[in-house]
């Protein structure tokens, strides 16, 4: 059901090292699954007998959060629809017709003129084909709220259609990190592949709901066998211990060549310009 690798060892040009543990889903469905055969290892983790708080949590209940995982996060859907319709319908088009000397059809009033533009000519746009591993990190200190986690969520999603219009092509990764000084426990969820269209309903809650993170990834946190007790808290986010200068270097080294970190932290303090250069490794679209 998983992949777990464990005591993965970050080494920072700066010469501060850091280790890893990360469990890894094909889907967020798979998390879910495996929670059925596993018992709670950290009795002050069990998420089934908690209370919930719908400006914290995001949901009221633990089988509500279950339910926004089979179903979506409508809003999300809603907000984001629109974007990905126009996307599907062609927007930004890589095709483009302009006058020419030659082309495919005249322009008869212009032929007869004798105008030498009297040609339609029709002109491809190249896209880019590079496929970018995006990891997300939705982990976030308790002094955010339900809404920051959403609209950050939604940002990054919006920037990523946007982006495949233009040809891109992501795997997108939903991450969590439960971190101490000098290590971390990584829960990481596949969400999207690169050959494959987004799908809304799939993907809103993993990528954009506070839920997948405060209950079911606390959940996993008390069961997970990679995972270790942080004390009475759930220990800190791992914005806490890597910030943006040293994101880079973390991701290529935790997850591989070509992968990019974003953290929800990051995103509720910019804008989709910062976004996009951080995907796109384009400076052009400075902050």
């Amino acid at each position: 059901m998983s992949t777990i690798k464990t005591d993965v060892k970050i080494q920072f040009k700066n010469g501060r090292k850091f280790k890893v543990n990360i469990e890894s889903y094909a889907s967020a469905q798979d998390v879910v699954q495996d929670f059925q055969n596993r018992e709670v290892r950290h009795s002050n983790y069990d998420m089934k007998n908690e209370s919930y708080s719908k400006s914290w949590d995001g949901v009221n209940s633990y089988n509500e959060a279950l339910e926004l995982m089979r179903l979506g996060y409508q809003p999300t859907v809603d907000k984001l629809q629109e974007t990905l319709k126009a996307n599907k319908l062609g927007t930004g088009k890589r095709i483009s017709f302009e006058n020419n000397v030659h082309g495919f059809a005249p322009i008869v009033p212009l032929a007869l003129k004798g105008v030498p533009n009297s040609m339609v000519n029709m002109t491809m746009k190249p896209i880019k084909c590079k496929v970018i591993n995006v990891y997300y990190d939705m982990g976030i200190n308790a002094d955010a709220s339900s809404e920051d986690i959403i609209k950050a969520g939604q940002k990054l999603l919006g920037t990523i259609i946007e982006l495949e219009k233009q040809g891109y092509r992501f795997n997108l990764y939903a991450i969590q990190a439960f971190s101490g000084e000098k290590d971390a426990d990584i829960l990481c969820v596949k969400v999207k592949s690169s050959d494959k269209p987004i799908d809304l309903k799939r993907i809103s809650f993993p990528l954009t709901h506070p839920a997948f993170f405060r209950v079911i990834g606390f959940d996993w946190q008390g069961r997970s066998p990679i995972t270790k007790y942080r004390g009475d808290g759930r220990g800190r986010a791992l914005t806490s211990e890597i910030d943006d200068s040293l994101a880079k270097e973390f991701a290529e080294q935790a997850f591989g060549d070509n992968s990019v970190y974003l953290s929800c932290r990051s995103i509720k303090r910019r804008n989709e310009k910062y976004i996009k250069e951080v995907l796109t490794n384009d400076k052009s679209n400075n902050r």
